[in-house]
């Protein structure tokens, strides 16, 4: 179990903003999100294309606190700051390759390695901190939710 840390507020606003940055970048370099959404044959469940306006800003905010957490122990536990990064970079050309490149079927296997390098993240993290772990779940369920919408949209188009 990890020791408590005193917070800095700066670096963990800086890693939230960071987060965020890296979800609106991508998604401004994926072209017109809404508009591919909406021409696609969408798999049953499928969410208003609003939801994740919505979604994805609430949990890019707890996966910024979780990074700033991961960060904290990096000298003790280098492997979950790569981890969390790879996921990251994962989650970021995500958008990019589904929504501008329309490569649905890469984007499913990306996002199926996405899921994987999060579960690890989180069994690795969670004995370290489990706040940093927690903070992932709603993350990794919207994740698997993604997952089977992105196994739809490339079996369906």
């Amino acid at each position: 179990m990890a020791t408590q840390t005193k917070i800095n507020y700066l670096k963990l606003v800086l890693w939230i903003i960071f987060v965020e940055a890296v979800g609106i970048l991508s998604s401004q370099l994926s072209g017109n999100i809404k508009t591919v959404y909406n021409s696609l044959k969408l798999p049953i469940f499928s969410p208003p294309g609003v939801v994740f306006g919505i979604v994805w800003p609430i949990l890019y905010l707890f996966i910024g606190i979780s990074g700033y957490i991961i960060w904290q122990t990096r000298k003790k536990y280098p492997d979950t700051l790569w981890l969390f990064l790879s996921q990251l970079f994962l989650n970021f050309i995500w958008t990019i390759v589904f929504f501008s490149g329309s490569l649905l079927t890469t984007g499913f296997i990306i996002i199926l390695i996405m899921d994987i390098i999060v579960v690890i993240l989180i069994t690795k993290v969670s004995p370290v901190n489990q706040t940093a772990g927690w903070l992932l779940v709603p993350y990794l369920i919207w994740l698997l939710f993604a997952t089977y919408l992105a196994g739809g949209f490339a079996v369906l188009n």
